[in-house]
Formats: structure tokens, sequence, C-alpha cells
């Protein structure tokens, strides 16, 4: 399998500071062996370095890289930690899900980047400052509840794995890929909430505006104007799952309606998504998507 020289190389650049002291983590799950390193950004962005790891990595080992700084030794363990750097969610089930479901949270600021460590499952990063430990574990953990991603990886020392390399870790072995979404942004405390609601949705059905159907697909209309359209290449297939979950669920329309208000934007897509393909989307969305229902149409 190609491995991607220059991801693992920005990925190290863009999450830490150059002074950053990282563990990376490296595990076979043929033999159960593992080994560690715990080294400079600068030492762990080497050729050398680098070229030893696509040597294990061409070997069928995984390679890992603490999400947060470590202090130097030989330790990754939470009390090694001496910088958080991210906030950090995992979900080994259901990605498409979980992206779908940070669009509906605008009490959150927009990830900086998303891992795909292998198709269906993400690591999300938000870059931060201002976070000690207890902070971000606190943070994490009420995330992966409200969003339903992994709540045993909220630790602020976990790892991820590193993207450029290969995934040996199933049957299949995958590449894992980054998506830069806003990498030069870096969130305080103050960006994200310290308390949502937790009231069940069905409690909260008493603020839905329950607009007719002719207004509710107008504003699906309106708002699939400003999206930009799918391509191939460029993570099309979940960039489409998401925008079905906004029209099945959080504008509450049926499939017929959905297909109907997405024949546009679909048109514009590169290329555009057969009929069929596109029906089993929606059909997914509305079983597998987390936009609460009539999340767009409720009373503002």
């Amino acid at each position: 399998m190609l491995i991607d020289r220059d991801a693992p190389l920005r990925f190290l650049r863009t999450g830490y500071e150059p002074a950053d002291w990282v563990a990376v983590f490296l595990k076979t799950y043929r033999t159960g062996e593992t080994t560690q390193r715990v080294m400079s950004v600068s030492e762990a962005t080497s050729p050398r370095f680098q070229s030893w790891l696509r040597q294990r990595n061409a070997n069928s080992w995984n390679v890992y890289v603490s999400v947060n700084a470590v202090r130097p030794g030989r330790s990754r363990s939470r009390r090694a930690i001496c910088g958080i750097r991210h906030v950090f969610l995992e979900e080994d089930v259901d990605g498409p899900g979980l992206l779908a479901s940070l669009t509906t949270r605008p009490d959150l600021p927009p990830p900086s980047y998303v891992l795909h460590s292998s198709p269906g499952r993400v690591h999300v990063f938000w870059r931060v400052q201002g976070f000690d430990a207890d902070a971000v574990e606190t943070m994490q953990k009420r995330l992966a509840n409200e969003l339903r991603s992994d709540t045993a990886a909220t630790s602020c020392a976990q790892t991820t794995r590193l993207p450029g390399f290969a995934n040996y870790k199933r049957q299949t072995p995958s590449p894992v890929t980054i998506e830069y979404l806003r990498p030069k942004a870096v969130f305080g405390t103050d960006d994200f909430p310290g308390t949502r609601s937790t009231v069940p949705d069905d409690k909260r059905a008493g603020s839905f505006r329950r607009s007719d159907i002719g207004d509710r697909a107008a504003r699906a209309e309106s708002f699939l104007l400003s999206v930009d359209p799918a391509v191939a290449g460029q993570h099309g297939d979940l960039r489409t799952f998401r925008i079905c979950c906004r029209v099945v669920r959080g504008f509450e329309l049926s499939d017929h309606e959905a297909m109907s208000v997405l024949s546009e934007w679909n048109a514009r897509c590169q290329p555009p998504w057969s009929e069929r393909e596109l029906l089993m989307k929606v059909q997914n969305a509305r079983k597998y998507g987390r936009e609460p229902l009539g999340a767009l149409v409720r009373n503002e």
C-alpha cells in the first residue's frame, strides 16, 4: 500500500508547537508486539525516523502518536502530558453520523481537522490552548456522551493514528487520511460549551414549528443553493450523507420530498449520483443520521 510521505510531516508540524515532544507508538496485531519512542517534533519529522516508520509500517506495524504534548522521557501516561494541544473525539462505529451531528451544534467551533482511520471511522480534532488535563478530559467526556462517540477515548493521554500510513488493524489494510478544515484556528476554553441541555428530544417537541411542507421544502431548497456540490475523490460520499441528513432529518422531509429538493444540487455534483444511489443515501441518512428531527424548523 502506498505511503504518503508528506502527510505525517504536515500533521506533526500543524498540530504541535515546534518545541513539543510527542510519543510515537507502534503495534503489530499479528504478534501483539509494541514499541514506543518519545521525542521532539523535530526528531519525529526527521528523514531518518520517518524512513524507519515507513519500514515498520510496510511490515504491518500500525503507527500512532500522542494527541497532546508529553514531557521528555519514556512515558506517555497521563502524568507525562505537559501541553494540551487538542480537544479530541473518536468514533469507531458511525463516523459519518458523528460528523453529521457536529453540523447541528452551533455551540461548538468547527473542527480543525478530521482523520479517517479506516472507512466509516474518524478522529475529530480541535486545535486548542488554555486547557489543562482535567478541563480537556471533562470536555471530551461531555461531548462523547452528548454525541454518542467513543467514551473510552477521552483521556488526555489518548493516541491517534499518524496520517499517511496504513491501518493494519483489520483484515483489509486501509490508508489513514486526514481532511484539514480550519487547521490555523486555535480555540480556547471560552469557545466550547460549559453545559448543554439534556432534555430528551420528545420533551422538546413543543418547540418545533410545525410548518407546512411547502415552507419546509422551500427552506431546504434555499439551504441547498449555498451548499457546494460533492466531488469524487474529495470525501464526496461523506459530504452527500451529511447533506442528506440536513434535508431529511433537519428539515423533516419525506424521501420523495427530499429527492425532489436534492435534484438541482445533485446535478452540480461531480459526477451526479444516480437516482438509486441518491435514494439510498437519503434512506441511510434517515436511518443512521443523528441530527434531531425537525432541528431546522424549530421556532427561533
